[in-house]
């Protein structure tokens, strides 16, 4: 398997583009169930245009094959693909040559999988300081295999989203390291609160807010705009206050995550199920389920 992903890796990046798009809209029009999530998730957030239903599921399919190339190609191929912004340059290179903890926040939002990559070849060398990100593991042995290895490299190391996991990321914070989070992945019972995503309730992960307050970390947003056969890099920080309550700092993260993904709707992952209840969460306040 992972012999056959990195053949299809090996095949130009516009290439992986254009067919990950065909196989996006297809998977959208042949699915009712992912094509009902979608459309449910875009109009509870007002949007109701047919032409970005079809936009979003070709981003989606793009989104997949891209990561085949990010996780398989050698680094500097990488990022020669990405051109980060003068101010997501700046802010980034100010938070790695500091001495404060950095806690790097990327939604789901264009090719998410490019920032640890550019970031480790950019900063690694110079600052020593490596980027820990955790990872859902696939339920198949083969697949676990692939995905968390695939994301492994010199100044990148990634754990899954477990107990071991969470407590090298602490570990490695500890030591000054950075820690990269995708905020708008719905964490496992007991590792998130309610809080509200486009007007919904939506079980939000904490571990970003808590750590980022534990360690008086520089909180900064970044992701990765798709522009043709490349990607160009934003960043903000987040300099909001957090309140030590879990829930209040969800809602604010929450917030954010809205305002950088109404710049780009397009590209943002709508097919995910955000709003469900992971299993043995309590359903939120005043839900039938």
């Amino acid at each position: 398997m992972q012999v056959l992903l990195k053949l299809v890796a090996r095949l130009p990046l516009r290439v992986l583009q254009t067919l990950g798009a065909g196989i996006g809209e297809l998977t959208f029009w042949c699915s009712p169930g992912y094509r009902r999530r979608t459309r449910e998730n875009l109009r509870h957030a007002g949007y109701d245009d047919p032409a970005l239903f079809s936009k979003v599921g070709r981003n989606a399919g793009r989104q997949a094959m891209e990561s085949l190339w990010v996780w398989y190609r050698p680094a500097a191929d990488v990022v020669k693909r990405v051109e980060a912004t003068e101010e997501a340059e700046a802010l980034i290179g100010r938070a790695m040559r500091g001495d404060r903890p950095v806690v790097f926040m990327t939604p789901h939002v264009g090719c998410f999988e490019v920032l640890p990559v550019w970031l480790a070849h950019r900063f690694f060398a110079e600052t020593k300081r490596n980027i820990t990100i955790l990872y859902r593991p696939p339920k198949k042995e083969v697949l676990r295999r692939i995905v968390g290895e695939a994301r492994q490299a010199p100044g990148i190391e990634a754990v899954p989203t477990n107990l071991a996991g969470v407590k090298r990321v602490i570990r490695n914070l500890r030591l000054g390291h950075t820690f990269g989070a995708l905020p708008d992945q719905v964490p496992s019972q007991g590792e998130g609160v309610w809080a509200d995503f486009f007007g919904r309730p939506a079980y939000t992960m904490t571990l970003p807010v808590k750590v980022a307050r534990q360690f008086d970390a520089v909180r900064i947003f970044a992701w990765g705009v798709r522009t043709g056969d490349g990607w160009r890099l934003e960043a903000e920080e987040w300099t909001e206050p957090l309140s030590g309550d879990p829930r209040e700092d969800a809602r604010l993260m929450n917030r954010r995550i809205e305002e950088i993904v109404r710049r780009l709707p397009e590209q943002y992952a709508w097919s995910y199920n955000r709003y469900k209840v992971p299993r043995g969460a309590l359903p939120p306040p005043g839900d039938a389920r």
